[in-house]
């Protein structure tokens, strides 16, 4: 549906059918689809509620096998002389599932990770990962993280610690000479390119991580005078998250290219070129350099990286390196979805009766007459007007000679007056910013069983803007602007950028005509990257319920595996309180009395304590 956009960011995994509901096609080359909610409402078969965190492993596939074959299509259009291998980033998500069947891929494309500490390092060694794909190792490193990379590699990983500082190199020479063992090294180079979107601090010569390009001599001089320059192989670099510009990608490639071709000329072992991550997602559908866009597609991605790499080698007169990419965000972000449901409506959605009272101040009665005048030709000064006059009104209350009833009818009225304006009007030839305030002072909040804290932080931690839209009755003509807010005691805990129907972002999403009191679904999509890794537990509100879905044909799946969310016992013992210390300290305050109301009350609250965080419906 043109109104949220579909076609533009769903990358056809997404899409509408004929009757109004949004599908899901996990492999585009199958082609089958199946409702979105018909697996839901499979789940709540199986005793499931809201919310739900959908898993699609096959989309993840397909993800790796486009980004491979794109890689692939790119090295025989410029007859590039040398191979591609990707890592996936670990920190974009580490979920068993999500790890699971990334890895699987291993096999067909030596697909590798890419980890950054200890804890993400000891995931990557229990992962049957292909014996040529790569083991990156980025971060900062202690000891026993080099240690155990450096032992992973002598019993058979092909694992590459890059080095971020002089002080690891020191340190990755020195527990190798000590155990024994020959480590494979990179460097990581602190470009003065940078990025572009929300993360450009990300790269260029004030970036976090990385070796300056004199730090870069002093260390292969190092390895040079300890004999050992030979252990170099890889050259590293990042210039950011979610690039949104095609041309920063270029200068950053071409500059890592010429520095590994000055590099390889003093260290013939040095043969990859690791141009780490920052493949972007088109989550508004406007295919422009906005945040939360990229203005190329993965294929033209794909050619400038290795026509770039091929240039810069040609020139420079240097064998082309095996080229590396760490995309995480590209890979992951379709693969997941969290489907809410409404719980109630705060706002008035539609006009409706207005008590006035016989001794209503002027003021009412006059917007009561404004409501029954306006018309098309007159609705600009009518809604003026009536601001004008809510205005006095809600001063006359604060003075004290409007009274509480004349309030609340003014308010109302002043509203409806508005909402009259909006349908009367033709929206598309009057002004978009007059339009879009009368729209958003409108729209009544539509509050869901989630938390945004937990299931889509970035939209409060960056304002990120994530596709989001009904998921049926999508073809529904009458519709209501409303905002999202979640059920956490925070007024943060909101959603207040969605799409617009040309691929802009406004403040309300248009979401057909429903009762709360009947079954209406809204899925937020591309939520696979970071999303679950940057959740947290505010107001002790846990995980979703999840489910990983394999479709087999058209409207038919599979519920591979299935998760119940937090339980409250589980959330409150993340926070030091166990379940048996709980009761216990219950049973110490009401463990006396026998009577009926307090085992009533003990059921209770060994029921509370065992059920999910998110409220019954």
């Amino acid at each position: 549906m043109a109104k949220y956009q579909v076609e533009s960011w769903g990358a056809n995994y997404f899409s509408v059918d004929d009757d109004g509901f949004a599908t899901v096609t996990p492999d585009p080359q199958a082609g089958a689809s199946v409702r979105v909610a018909d697996i839901v409402e499979e789940l709540r078969r199986r005793g499931f509620r809201s919310p739900f965190m959908l898993r699609f492993p096959q989309i993840l596939k397909d993800r790796v096998r486009r980004l491979n074959e794109a890689f692939g299509e790119a090295i025989r259009e410029f007859d590039y002389p040398s191979t591609y291998q990707g890592v996936f980033p670990v920190k974009v998500n580490q979920q068993k599932v999500v790890v699971d069947a990334l890895t699987e891929m291993s096999g067909r494309h030596r697909y590798g990770l890419e980890v950054g500490s200890k804890a993400e390092l000891v995931l990557g060694l229990t992962h049957d990962l292909h014996p040529e794909a790569l083991l990156i190792c980025n971060g900062y490193k202690d000891r026993d993280y080099i240690e155990l990379a450096l032992r992973a590699a002598h019993a058979g990983s092909r694992v590459i610690l890059i080095c971020e500082t002089i002080h690891e190199v020191k340190d990755v020479l020195s527990v190798a000479s000590e155990i024994g063992v020959a480590p494979a090294m990179g460097f990581r180079a602190r470009l003065n390119s940078k990025g572009a979107g929300k993360w450009i601090e990300s790269g260029g010569n004030h970036a976090k991580f990385g070796l300056s390009t004199l730090e870069i001599l002093e260390a292969v001089a190092m390895l040079e005078a300890a004999g050992c320059s030979d252990v170099l192989k890889c050259l590293h670099f990042h210039i950011g998250s979610q690039i949104s510009d095609i041309l920063c990608i270029k200068e950053a490639v071409k500059e890592g290219a010429r520095l590994f071709c000055h590099i390889k000329r003093r260290v013939p072992s040095l043969s990859i070129l690791d141009m780490g991550g920052g493949l972007g997602v088109d989550y508004d559908g406007s295919s422009t350099s906005s945040d939360w866009s990229r203005n190329y597609s993965l294929e033209q991605y794909c050619r400038e990286c290795v026509y770039s790499v091929l240039t810069v080698c040609r020139q420079e007169e240097v064998a082309p390196p095996m080229l590396v990419t760490e995309s995480g965000r590209a890979i992951v972000a379709y693969g997941s979805l969290t489907v809410v449901s409404p719980l109630k409506i705060i706002g008035r959605t539609s006009p409706g009766e207005v008590p006035i009272g016989p001794d209503s101040c002027h003021q009412v009665r006059e917007l009561r007459s404004s409501l029954n005048e306006i018309k098309p030709e007159n609705w600009r000064e009518v809604v003026n007007d009536a601001k004008a006059l809510n205005e006095e009104i809600q001063v006359g209350f604060k003075l004290g000679f409007v009274s509480l009833e004349d309030r609340a009818a003014g308010e109302a009225l002043y509203g409806d007056i508005c909402r009259m304006a909006l349908s009367l009007m033709n929206q598309e030839e009057e002004d978009p910013e007059e339009v879009s305030e009368l729209r958003d002072m409108l729209a009544p909040m539509l509050v869901c069983n989630f938390s945004v804290f937990q299931s889509t932080p970035d939209t409060w931690a960056v304002r990120q803007v994530f596709p989001i839209m009904p998921l049926s009755r999508l073809n529904a003509e009458k519709t209501v602007d409303a905002t999202i807010g979640d059920i956490t005691c925070d007024s943060d805990g909101r959603i207040d950028d969605f799409l617009g129907e040309t691929g802009t972002c406004q403040k309300t999403i248009s979401l057909p005509s429903f009762d709360v009191d009947e079954p209406f679904l809204i899925g937020i999509f591309l939520v696979g990257a970071y999303q679950d890794t940057l959740g947290d537990f505010h107001n002790l509100f846990g995980s979703a319920n999840e489910a990983a879905v394999w479709v087999d044909g058209p409207k038919d799946f599979r519920i591979v595996n299935q998760y119940r969310g937090t339980t409250v016992s589980e959330a409150m013992a993340l926070f030091g309180y166990e379940r048996q210390g709980m009761v216990s300290r219950f049973e110490d305050r009401h463990g006396g009395d026998d009577s009926a109301d307090t085992a009533r009350y003990r059921d209770c609250f060994l029921r509370v304590l065992s059920s999910g965080t998110y409220l019954r419906r």
